[in-house]
């Protein structure tokens, strides 16, 4: 790929990554799940993030690769493992694709009311726009990256100064600080709720941007340095943003602007003052901060809304056309390592892009489009499915420093047993955060895709076309009635549906140690089994937890699922070896591409 992005290109990447529709919508879903206490979320989360920042920042620095979140895995335990957390990644960005253009298309409802519904549901209309925006921007992705590094760069300071203005003008103009004190206190939801708010709100989602240095760090003039500083830095930068937004959002809350539904479809309905949760379905969820400013009856602050509007378009546009990269790059990256055909990282013979994997990434962001018609129904599975991936960073991280602590790291994390673990952690309580059923749904969904790897490898895992399409059939039919009969109906029970879930990855995992004995392979199934047990366990704790059933209550629930944490980290750490892939990078150095 062309190497033509800068630094500032790497930087503004990440930081547009991180502010998209995130700043539009999460501080009105963070009050709805927190009330004034979501600031806290948002710290929370910076910090975690910062740990897992840390992993990768080392990591991308030793393996610059374009779609290098879905290959890190791969040096370290194998192709098993990496590709079940690819594909729960490639979930993650492929359903971003889909938020960002739902963002643009709800917060129209204010001048044309005719693509969704003051709460944030798209018509028909506003589906078909949605579409179009990210066929347009798979376009743009398609002519190049350089061109598209220039443009987001310059969408970038635009889309940093506008929630800047809004953080200023909401706190000298339109402050009340009695929403801080008042109607429960600063925690009218309980102090679990701190916690409980940052999956379903969007916080975690909106910090997952940081990654994208990561993705085009095959396109960067200088990858090795400019990859892990954009990361930390971008980081550290938007935390500040999205703490300030959260302040000026709540402070800004004007209760008897606020309406909810009647019966007769209408928003007409006062809210109750101190009523956080229903925020989310009032005639401000569909455009928080654009209602909030417009009915302020401050003429300044009306204005500006205006230009909210504009920025409305920017902000998640910006992301949107990341995102796709992303995507596409991950697929890219997929392909690279033998799990999808030669076609997903061709790349176009003018432009030098993997136009193919742009052009499927298309097609996924529209079905996941069509059954999510709002942000705030698709954010808590797009944010999981990501994290499900940061699992690999501290894992990595550790087994690398074991095996090949040879290779050139422009960035050296400090104490890396520590920081691995950490990063670990993090990404397993955010994971554990989105709580039950969604996480079931995410692993379900992640389990789903292991007999696509299993018919793209077939040959080296010694199955022939028969038995491999026989096996997939078979895993897939069960799976899918597992799903059905038991997350969807309920006609079945957790404990009879979530054994046979866990019967089947785990006897397929067999089938293939058993098949590949004594060879290559089989080291890379053994090696995934961390990963396996992981779903396994940590499912069957959200469902008693106190996000789930509520037999385990809060907080011993989260004690129990660190200490698994922290088993599954060693675990995942002794199961690391040197992969053929990571010798052949210490005899020939890091494959260009």
């Amino acid at each position: 790929m062309r190497r033509a992005l800068t630094f500032t290109d790497m930087l503004f990447l990440s930081i547009s990554g991180m502010i998209g529709s995130g700043w539009l919508f999460a501080a009105l879903a963070g009050a709805s799940y927190a009330g004034p206490a979501s600031i806290i979320s948002w710290m929370v989360a910076a910090v975690l993030f910062i740990f897992i920042g840390l992993s990768y920042a080392e990591l991308g620095s030793i393996l610059p690769f374009s779609g290098s979140l879905v290959r890190i895995d791969h040096y370290a335990h194998g192709s098993l493992s990496n590709y079940l957390l690819g594909w729960a990644y490639l979930i993650g960005t492929a359903t971003t694709v889909s938020m960002e253009a739902e963002a643009i298309i709800m917060y129209t409802n204010s001048y044309f009311p005719y693509f969704s519904t003051p709460s944030g549901y798209l018509s028909t209309l506003g589906v078909a726009a949605a579409a179009a925006l990210i066929a347009l921007f798979t376009v743009i992705q398609v002519i190049g990256v350089n061109v598209f590094g220039k443009v987001n760069t310059a969408i970038t300071i635009w889309k940093f100064i506008v929630p800047s203005l809004t953080v200023v003008l909401l706190l000298t103009l339109y402050f009340h600080p009695s929403n801080f004190t008042k109607y429960g206190g600063f925690t009218p939801l309980g102090l679990q709720a701190v916690f409980t708010a940052m999956v379903p709100s969007g916080i975690v989602w909106a910090y997952e941007g940081f990654r994208q240095a990561l993705e085009y760090a095959g396109e960067a003039e200088n990858p090795h340095r400019d990859v892990p500083l954009a990361l930390i830095l971008s980081i550290l930068i938007v935390a500040l943003l999205y703490i300030a937004l959260e302040v000026a959002f709540i402070g800004g809350v004007n209760w008897g602007k606020i309406m909810l539904k009647g019966s007769n479809g209408e928003y007409a309905i006062p809210i109750k003052p101190g009523d956080w949760g229903n925020l989310v379905y009032s005639n401000w969820a569909g455009s928080p901060f654009y209602t909030e400013l417009a009915t302020s009856g401050v003429a300044v602050l009306a204005a500006f809304a205006v230009i909210l509007l504009i920025d409305a378009w920017l902000s998640p546009a910006g992301t949107m056309g990341v995102y796709i990269g992303a995507t596409a790059r991950s697929l890219y990256g997929l392909s690279r390592q033998g799990y999808y055909p030669e076609i997903f990282s061709s790349l176009h013979r003018r432009f030098q892009t993997p136009w193919f994997s742009m052009v499927f990434t298309f097609i996924l962001a529209l079905l996941f489009l069509l059954p999510f018609p709002t942000w705030y129904q698709i954010v808590s599975i797009s944010s999981t499915a990501t994290v499900v991936n940061y699992l690999a960073g501290g894992s990595a991280l550790v087994v690398l420093r074991r095996t090949a602590p040879e290779l050139r790291r422009a960035y050296r994390v400090p104490l890396p047993w520590l920081i691995g673990l950490i990063s670990f952690v993090s990404s397993s309580m955010l994971i554990y955060l989105t709580g039950w059923p969604s996480l079931g749904y995410v692993f379900l969904v992640t389990a789903f895709g292991l007999p696509l790897m299993i018919l793209g490898y077939r040959d080296k895992l010694g199955l022939s076309l028969v038995e491999a399409s026989a096996a997939s059939l078979a895993y897939w039919v069960t799976l899918g009635l597992v799903m059905y009969l038991g997350l969807v109906s309920g006609l079945i029970g957790f404990s009879v549906y979530w054994t046979v879930f866990a019967l089947t990855v785990i006897v397929t995992l067999l089938y293939l140690y058993y098949k590949t004995r004594g060879s290559y392979a089989a080291m890379e199934v053994a090696s995934s089994s961390w990963f396996v047990g992981y779903m396994i366990v940590i499912g069957a704790l959200s469902y008693v937890g106190s996000m789930g059933e509520g037999y385990l209550k809060y907080p011993w629930d989260y004690i129990a699922a660190i200490a698994l944490s922290i088993i599954f980290f060693v675990m995942s750490v002794m199961q690391g070896f040197e992969t053929k892939e990571i010798a052949e990078v210490k005899a020939k150095g890091v494959p260009v591409e």
